[in-house]
Parts: structure tokens; C-alpha cells; sequence
């Protein structure tokens, strides 16, 4: 699928394919926080000649992406396995997700786009993408636009680690609460 164009109001923002995950080209990575993740990766794809070892990840490289951060274990045949969400992304999916695997979560599992990202950037060893509209209990997300990549690991499985750009209602900014403030309602 190709990438559909840059944002109306930010011509520096990555292309993204629209609602079916698809290939993330260098060419469509701009100057935002999909263009940075992205180019990342590239980096460590091109240093490693191919689909780097997750032992090459470095979080120190990309901190201020780190709350956006998704990061799924492939545990053979369909199944995934969240081993870390951000704290940018735990605002909005309001549970932890950390341990889980995608069938145990509603809208997780085969079938869904976003399990299609994760399986597609396995399938394809590269960078895969989407823009969504929002889905979920959050009332200021509007859509999520979202770029994974592939590592491989020691035991074979793979890793997809993912960033996630959430597009909020204008005029709202997202905090997370101190656990001591946190309840519920």
C-alpha cells in the first residue's frame, strides 16, 4: 500500500499507509517522532546488514520516544506477547497490558489491524504502518497513527517494538497522575 500523504497541516510528519498496515519507506520519514524511530532503525538495519538483534536496541538512543514505546514478543503462529507499554501509552489503554498476550486482550487478537502491524513486520522484516481512528474508552483521541519494526532474538521468536503517535481533541494535554492520586471512579 502507499503511504498516504503528509499530514494537511505538517509537511514534515511522516506518511503513514491508512487504515491497512503497510511498508514504511525512508523516503516517507519526516522530521517527527515516526521519522526519528524510523530512522533509528535504519541505522541499526544498516549496521547490521539485515533485521537487527533486539540486543541492539538502545533506549538511551531515543529516550524522549520511550512513553510511546510498545514492545510485543512473538510467541509463535499468531500469538504476541506485550512486554512493555510506555507510560504514554498506558494513559490511554487504562489497564497494563504488560504480560498479556494479544488473544487475551478484546480488539488485540488475529483479524484485528493492529495484530495485522505486528505480523506484518515479522512477515516483511521491515518497517510497517498505519493510521487509525481512535478506538478505545479514551474521549480525547481522535486517531493513532503507528510504525513498527522487527528485531530478532536468541530463541528465534522475533520482537515487533512499536512507537504510537496518539492525535488528541485540540486544546488537551495528557498527564499521568501519581499512583498515590490515581482511583477509581
Amino acid at each position: 500500500m502507499i503511504a498516504g500523504p503528509p499530514h494537511a497541516n505538517d509537511a514534515e510528519q511522516s506518511r503513514v499507509p491508512d487504515l491497512i498496515p503497510g511498508p514504511i519507506s525512508p523516503e516517507d520519514l519526516g522530521q517527527d517522532d515516526i521519522g526519528r524511530f524510523g530512522r533509528y532503525w535504519l541505522s541499526l538495519y544498516d549496521a547490521t546488514g539485515g533485521v537487527p538483534d533486539r540486543a541492539e536496541f538502545d533506549p538511551t538512543r531515543i529516550p524522549s520516544l520511550l512513553a510511546n514505546i510498545i514492545v510485543v514478543e512473538h510467541l509463535g503462529g499468531d500469538e504476541f506477547r506485550y512486554r512493555l507499554l510506555g507510560t504514554g501509552v498506558d494513559i490511554f489503554t487504562r489497564r497494563s497490558y504488560t504480560g498479556l498476550k494479544t488473544s487475551e486482550i478484546d480488539g488485540h487478537g488475529p483479524g484485528n489491524r493492529i495484530h495485522t502491524l505486528y505480523m506484518e513486520t515479522l512477515r516483511q522484516g521491515g518497517m510497517i504502518g498505519c493510521a487509525l481512528p481512535y478506538v478505545g474508552r479514551s474521549s480525547i483521541c481522535k486517531s493513532v497513527r503507528q510504525i513498527a519494526v522487527p528485531f530478532r532474538t536468541a530463541n528465534g521468536g522475533g520482537q515487533v517494538i512499536s512507537l504510537i503517535e496518539f492525535d488528541l481533541i485540540s486544546g488537551i494535554e495528557t498527564k499521568r497522575l501519581p499512583q498515590a492520586r490515581r482511583w477509581v471512579l
